[in-house]
């Protein structure tokens, strides 16, 4: 049994490893980062951004947060979004974070086409000693706050400016996709009637622009 070779392969194993005194450092430092993770109630997600987003590490927080049906979810390592268009938002935002570097987190705001659900996304690129001949070069660290739902927000439109709740949503929904065209397609409803509601919200909200409106309605749901 001694001459089966085995000792000397766990031998030749542990001196390639101890070639590599830097890997062992790295490793050791992402296991202590994700464990120290893991005891946080805020959900936070690591990615690696190679050909796509993969997800390289999701805290215990987030792993239960995003099985559901929310706004942000992950499936076979990868983050999805209820909503295709804040995938471009946040694209967009991670582009920034890389191009900036660390500690320049950027923000993503996103709100659900039903005007009820809201969420603060945060990514920032994560400098913790890592080197391009690592295994990642590359980390973004990424904070998700899920926020109440904003039906409370949406009542306030209501009873405050006596909206109907449709010309309420339409106000909401022109707030979380920047655009009535981007609106009226995800809500399925045609842009002449989307026109129309977010015409008679700006007649009783005494907002003459659009970007008045949406000035509005995002104080009302931060408030």
């Amino acid at each position: 049994m001694a001459d089966n070779g085995l000792p000397r392969r766990t031998t030749e194993r542990r001196v390639h490893r101890e070639e590599r005194p830097e890997q062992l450092l790295w490793i050791a430092q992402a296991r202590c980062l994700a464990a120290t993770l893991d005891l946080l109630s805020q959900s936070i997600v690591l990615l690696v951004p190679d050909a796509t987003l993969r997800v390289w590490h999701a805290n215990a927080a987030a792993r239960v947060q995003f099985t559901g049906e929310g706004l942000v979810r992950m499936r076979d390592s990868r983050l999805l979004f209820a909503d295709p268009a804040h995938d471009q938002y946040f694209g967009a935002a991670v582009r920034r974070a890389r191009s900036l570097g660390p500690a320049h987190p950027q923000t993503v705001e996103l709100v659900g086409t039903d005007g009820r659900t809201a969420a603060t996304l945060q990514v920032q690129v994560l400098d913790f000693g890592v080197s391009p001949d690592l295994p990642v070069s590359e980390v973004l660290l990424l904070e998700v706050h899920e926020k109440a739902p904003v039906e409370r927000g949406l009542q306030r439109l209501c009873n405050e400016y006596l909206l109907t709740r449709k010309e309420a949503e339409c106000a909401i929904g022109l707030y979380a996709m920047g655009s009535l065209d981007e609106f009226a397609r995800c809500a399925g409803k045609s842009i002449h009637t989307v026109r129309s509601q977010i015409k008679a919200a700006m007649q009783k909200t005494s907002t003459h622009t659009q970007a008045g409106l949406v000035a509005l309605v995002a104080a009302r749901l931060g408030s």
